[in-house]
């Protein structure tokens, strides 16, 4: 697997590809400082299979570099490494053509994990990333959180099975959850099927509709894309 490490800082480069080379037999990276010569590697190594770039690294700048990158190898997946963690960047990088975005904190396992996503063609964002998205969903920027009484069935929820309602609501599917939250889709089922029970409903559309009747609010970002 060719891979294209583009980072403004070589230690880290460095790093990245020895722990590359330690989760995957077949590794073959090259190395970039900035945008422009991760460009001109794209430009000359049309072969390249995985691109992993810095969002802050000179030339990234309102996320040129990156789009830049995504049309001059649309077949190539690109992963965002960064420690900006706000999850409206994250959003956008995504929307601007990266596939993945991993926090420079994570895990090893993390890592291999959402490699391994992204290869097999699926998206991956930070789940905490995801979360936080949607607890504006229920609270709103600068609002007091829902409060749900205690006859309430949504009360009985847990908090992950209160973050697949709000995708379920969404319109996605069990493995775009799985997907989004970071779970197995046999776990996401469990989930729904306790969520069924729990509101007394058949189907999902049914749950959709008691849950919007007992006060969970409607997701405003609906697209099946990741979040």
């Amino acid at each position: 697997m060719k891979v294209l490490i583009a980072d403004d800082h070589t230690l880290f480069r460095r790093g990245l590809r020895l722990l590359l080379s330690s989760l995957y037999d077949d590794i073959d990276a090259v190395e970039a400082a900035d945008a422009d010569g991760a460009l001109r590697i794209a430009n000359e190594q049309a072969d390249l299979d995985l691109i992993l770039c810095d969002l802050a690294m000179p030339g990234m700048e309102q996320l040129k570099g990156l789009q830049a990158l995504a049309q001059r190898l649309p077949k190539a997946p690109i992963v965002i490494l960064s420690a900006i963690s706000n999850p409206d960047d994250i959003v956008r990088t995504i929307e601007s053509g990266a596939r993945g975005y991993i926090l420079k904190s994570a895990s090893d396992e993390t890592l291999k994990h959402a490699l391994s996503l992204v290869l097999a063609g699926e998206t991956y964002i930070p789940s905490d990333a995801f979360l936080d998205r949607q607890r504006r969903w229920v609270g709103g920027a600068g609002n007091p959180p829902l409060r749900l009484s205690s006859d309430n069935p949504l009360s009985t929820l847990t908090p992950r099975q209160r973050d697949v309602l709000t995708l379920l609501m969404g319109g996605q599917s069990n493995k775009e959850i799985a997907r989004n939250l970071g779970l197995l889709e046999s776990t996401v089922k469990a989930h729904v099927k306790i969520i069924l029970s729990k509101l007394n409903v058949a189907n999902r559309t049914q749950a959709a509709m008691v849950a919007a009747d007992l006060g969970w609010p409607q997701p405003e970002f609906t697209d099946k894309s990741p979040v």
